[in-house]
């Protein structure tokens, strides 16, 4: 196995991470590896949470009025 040197500021970042999840750093490093724990892009995130918020909204029987391309973009100013 090879060795692995880490900053100081890199051990107390993955140390506060730890902590947030209530966690030592070994148990954290060991969920990540396992596939219990993943670490993902906040852009990619927030892409998932949209997704699934329309996902939602189409759904809701409330809301199923349809509105036109046409009316989109004349209310959006896009020619």
């Amino acid at each position: 196995m090879n060795d692995l040197t880490i900053s100081a500021e890199i051990v107390t970042g993955i140390d506060k991470i730890a902590k947030h999840f209530d966690l030592s750093v070994r148990e954290l490093l060991e969920n990540i590896n396992q596939g219990k724990l993943i670490v993902i892009n906040p852009e990619e995130l927030e892409d998932l949470i949209d997704l699934q918020e329309a996902k939602e909204a189409e759904n809701n029987p409330l809301n199923q009025e349809r509105i036109s391309w046409d009316i989109i973009k004349q209310n959006l100013e896009i020619d």
